[in-house]
Parts: C-alpha cells; sequence; structure tokens
C-alpha cells in the first residue's frame, strides 16, 4: 500500500506541473505572438508616417480591409469574401485532383519496387520544373474548353499540390514497420489486406503532412496564376487594382486577406494531423 501511495504521488506530481507548464507554454507562445505583431504594427505606421516606404498607414489599411468586406469594391462589385471564395475554389478542386491521383501513385510507388524504378525517372524530371512555368503550356492545352483560364489556374494548383501529397504518401508507406508487414503476412493476409488494412493506415498522418504542405503550395501557387490570367480571385484583384493606379491599401489589404487565409488552412490541417496521431 505505502508503495501505491508513493507512485500515486510521483504521478500526481509529474501530471499536474505537466499541464501548468503546458499552459504556461500556450500563454508565453500567444503572448510572444501578439508582441511581434504589435512591434510590425508600431514599425510599419513609423515606417509610413516618416515616409520611409510609401505605405498607407496601419488604419487606412485596416478600413479599407473593413469597407471591402462590408460593401466591396466599387470598380469591380465585388466585396472581398466573393473574389477570396473563387480563388479558394480554385484551390480545392486542384488539391482535391491532386490527391486522388498523388496518394494512389505514391501507395503504388511505396509498395512496389518495379514501379518505382518504372515511374521514378520521370517524376523526378517533372518534380523540379515550377508550377507556373506550365502556364504557357496549359494555355495551348486548354484552349478549346469552356472557360480555358479557369482550368489553366485549376492545373497549376494540381501540379503544384501534386508532388508534396506524392513524395509524403510514398514515404509514409515506406516508413511503415517491417514487422507489422510480417505480422499481416502471418495471419494469412493478402496483399491487398496488408495495402489496405496496415499500409494505408499507417501512412495517413504523412498523407495528410502532404496534403497540407501541398495545400499550401496550391494557394500560392493560384495566387500567382491569377495575376497572369482570369477575371476574378483575390490574386486577380491585387494585379488589377495595381495596374489602374497602384492602390496600395487595397494591394496590402488583399495580401493581408491571402496571408490569414493560408494561416487558417495551415491551422487547420494542423489541428488534423493532431487528432489523427495525437501522441506526436
Amino acid at each position: 500500500m505505502p508503495s501505491q501511495m508513493n507512485n500515486y504521488e510521483a504521478e500526481k506530481q509529474t501530471i499536474i506541473p505537466g499541464k501548468l507548464l503546458n499552459v504556461d507554454d500556450k500563454l508565453r507562445r500567444w503572448g510572444m505572438s501578439v508582441f511581434t505583431i504589435a512591434m510590425f504594427i508600431i514599425f510599419w505606421q513609423v515606417a509610413a508616417v516618416k515616409q520611409w516606404l510609401s505605405l498607407p498607414t496601419p488604419g487606412v489599411v485596416t478600413a479599407t480591409l473593413i469597407r471591402l468586406i462590408v460593401s466591396g469594391d466599387p470598380v469591380y462589385g465585388k466585396t472581398l469574401q466573393q473574389m477570396t471564395f473563387a480563388s479558394l475554389m480554385i484551390v480545392l478542386k486542384g488539391c482535391f485532383l491532386s490527391m486522388v491521383t498523388a496518394i494512389p501513385l505514391g501507395m503504388m510507388l511505396g509498395t512496389f519496387r518495379f514501379f518505382e524504378q518504372f515511374a521514378g525517372i520521370l517524376l523526378e524530371m517533372f518534380r523540379p520544373i515550377p508550377p507556373l512555368a506550365w502556364i504557357p503550356l496549359a494555355y495551348i492545352l486548354f484552349q478549346d474548353f469552356s472557360s480555358p483560364t479557369t482550368y489553366v489556374q485549376i492545373f497549376v494548383v494540381f501540379v503544384g499540390a501534386f508532388f508534396p501529397v506524392l513524395l509524403n504518401t510514398t514515404q509514409g508507406i515506406k516508413s511503415v514497420e517491417k514487422r507489422f508487414i510480417n505480422a499481416a503476412i502471418t495471419c494469412g493476409a493478402t496483399r491487398w489486406q496488408i495495402i489496405s488494412k496496415v499500409l494505408f493506415p499507417a501512412s495517413i498522418s504523412h498523407m495528410v503532412t502532404g496534403l497540407r504542405i501541398g495545400l499550401g503550395v496550391g494557394w500560392m501557387c493560384v495566387i500567382a496564376a491569377e495575376f497572369v490570367g482570369g477575371k476574378m480571385g483575390i490574386g486577380y484583384y491585387i494585379w488589377s487594382v495595381y495596374s489602374i493606379g497602384g492602390r496600395s491599401a487595397e494591394i496590402i489589404a488583399g495580401t493581408i486577406t491571402i496571408g490569414l487565409i493560408g494561416y487558417l488552412m495551415n491551422k487547420l490541417f494542423l489541428v488534423m494531423e493532431k487528432r489523427l496521431q495525437p501522441w506526436r
């Protein structure tokens, strides 16, 4: 009994300080984040007032951001949400296509050595090509489609998101410990059962990581693709307001929106990763 009490007290002393330490860490992290943002805004305010750079003040940009959200831009007749939503739809379509193609392909690359030897050289040749380099060829490929610009943007996002998903899926399959596979073989599992019940579940976290990275790359790609062409989207809006007179407040408001959306998407996937692997 005394030894059990001692163990209980030791466990209690270990757990409670740990919880307090986690809370302190979170508060410290939030405090540091708020401090960093506050310092950045102060520097921005000083740089704008002293005219070190040709920038509107944070107050002007905030007022512009609110106006774009509430009433939209009178020149384009669209709110910031509508333009951002249009870009998000392109990203989701491109990332969905990359997911349904890259995950099966990555599983085959990680599972079958001969397939990796067969397709590896082509994938390694295509992988270093920047997604934006595909834009001219994509316009030629989709020129007969009803809305070629939309298809080009989806294609650019697809290329940008494809390789992060592919590489992480392949790595996830290869990182599954051999003892799990041997155990399944010993129990009489077929090849399909090993893939579907051992390899796939064990590599889901890698796939989610690949999707998170791919979504971030896709988000950057669609903004750049909208600079080149298109009639809708937050990237198109930023480039347009620059072209018609360099409306810097609107440009910065749009840029802040891009950063916030990218930050939120990354946080969403981090939460998904923690739920899939709570021990990490």
